[in-house]
């Protein structure tokens, strides 16, 4: 998550090493190995390190076991560019920013008991994307989740910020290629906040012919405050996030996905 809008371009994997494609195998952290969702957990779809934790950190921490999948963890090939949010956040370059922001999220998702995998597409604020963005980043998502044998995923509502809706427009491509698991949406911490981004996003979605329906699933917000202040740099950027910890966490259910369940 990031105060400003833009588009994105596939980038590197693992972070320091632009060169590499990120539609091969996905960076792993903090665990060592090939992370497997275990029954009845979530995978989270997350725009960026910060996204899951800020909007789903209650949900994690309820369903032990549970996998985040982050979209942007590239460098881009300027790796020491300086962009204006960087600045912002204390780092002079896009190297440093990336270097400290996979560190804060290892101590967040150690806090809320759940493993992160890294796509190494590049974020947004680092350059133009490329007309197959969006089919990349779902083609990506499919052979990721097969590979975790996961049965419920949780995408980004894709509120306001085009890197949001993007993940979340590629995570709806992949719901196609995998009808047999449970899709749910998940409100983006902080912009579910902006008045009427929530229903004029659901709105959009029915046109689409996508219907989503409120899910009442089980969460445990005790110890939120903490794996969100674990992203310092990202609350010195937006000027804090007050009360993050202990709003209650909104999701919908994707229609033609399960009944929720504990």
């Amino acid at each position: 998550m990031r105060a400003m809008r833009g588009t994105a371009v596939a980038g590197a994997l693992p972070i320091f090493d632009p060169s590499r494609n990120p539609m091969e195998t996905p960076a792993v952290h903090p665990a060592v190995g090939e992370p497997r969702c275990l029954p009845g957990a979530f995978v989270v779809v997350s725009p960026h390190l910060d996204d899951a934790v800020f909007s789903c950190a209650g949900l994690l921490r309820a369903h032990p076991g549970s996998v985040v999948i982050t979209a942007y963890t590239g460098l881009p090939q300027a790796a020491h560019m300086s962009t204006d949010w960087d600045r912002r956040c204390g780092f002079p370059t896009a190297a440093d920013a990336m270097a400290a922001r996979l560190a804060e999220d290892r101590l967040a998702l150690a806090q809320v008991g759940c493993m992160g995998l890294g796509l190494g597409f590049v974020d947004s604020q680092y350059g133009e994307q490329p007309p197959d963005g969006q089919a990349q980043l779902a083609d990506s998502l499919v052979r990721v989740l097969a590979g975790l044998g996961a049965d419920r995923v949780a995408l980004p509502l894709g509120l306001f910020h085009d890197d949001h809706v993007r993940v979340s427009d590629a995570g709806l491509d992949a719901s196609r290629a995998c009808p047999g698991l449970s899709w749910f949406f998940y409100e983006d911490v902080p912009y579910r906040k902006r008045p009427g981004a929530v229903q004029a996003r659901l709105a959009q979605l029915r046109a689409r012919g996508v219907m989503a329906t409120p899910a009442p699933l089980k969460t445990d917000l005790a110890g939120k405050a903490d794996a969100v202040s674990a992203y310092a740099s990202q609350l010195r950027g937006l000027g804090g996030l007050p009360d993050a910890g202990a709003q209650a966490e909104s999701y919908w259910r994707v229609a033609g996905g399960e009944e929720p369940r504990a």
